[in-house]
């Protein structure tokens, strides 16, 4: 007597109450966008977090090193004048900075571990990361204003070195061109970064609340999905 061909163990398309085939959702290009965008926002929260902590740890910082590699002595004691500035400004800051760079850490590590999750396809993870995301995103918006000052005085050391370098290596005509352009840059590019990612944040959750997404990880919970 012929036996039956035993069940197929790869996995299936989802079948309804009754019996008839429901494809799986396929995941949307705009998810992969938002997903890849939320890893390298929470790189960035990660690697942050980390160097903020670092700094107030104590660790070796490579500050004098590139401030010694300026040849004008006096460029030099001007660099030297201003990353002093600034340690004391984040020294003063220690009870606001910490706080909020083992806050940057923690929802970075977050970020990267529940987009990680999104891109491999599992599931629960939607609304987890929805929440990560607006979290992060309000954290950097309120670390712009409690730190500022800690990153004004850190902006003014780091122009200073920069042009005092561009200074011994560019052409005057050069380096005249360079100057007003760097502080311009300096007063227009953090705000502007600020705006950008804001919005690209919530982009990110507009992404992962549609309709099609949230079909997509719904799916990823079904028993068929999952097997």
């Amino acid at each position: 007597m012929p036996s039956s061909p035993p069940p197929s163990s790869s996995s299936s398309p989802d079948r309804d109450a009754s019996g008839s085939v429901t494809p799986r959702p396929k995941r949307p290009r705009y998810l992969v966008v938002a997903l890849v965008l939320a890893l390298v926002f929470g790189a960035g929260c990660w690697t942050e977090g980390c160097a903020r902590l670092a700094f107030y740890r104590g660790a070796a910082d490579n500050a004098h090193v590139l401030n010694a590699s300026i040849k004008d002595e006096e460029a030099r004691a001007r660099a030297d004048a201003l990353y002093r500035r600034f340690t004391e400004v984040a020294d003063a800051a220690r009870a606001r900075a910490v706080p909020m760079a083992a806050a940057m850490w923690v929802l970075g590590f977050a970020l990267l571990a529940l987009a990680s999750r999104g891109l491999a396809g599992k599931a629960n993870t939607r609304s987890a990361l929805v929440q990560v995301v607006v979290a992060q995103a309000l954290l950097v918006v309120l670390s712009h204003f409690v730190t500022r000052d800690v990153r004004d005085a850190e902006l003014d050391w780091d122009v200073e070195r920069r042009l005092s370098h561009d200074k011994e290596t560019l052409p005057k005509e050069r380096y005249d061109q360079i100057v007003p352009l760097t502080h311009a840059m300096r007063r227009v590019v953090d705000p502007s970064w600020l705006v950008v990612r804001t919005i690209a944040s919530a982009l990110i959750v507009v992404a992962l609340t549609r309709p099609r997404s949230r079909a997509f990880f719904d799916a990823a919970g079904t028993p068929a999905a999952d097997g």
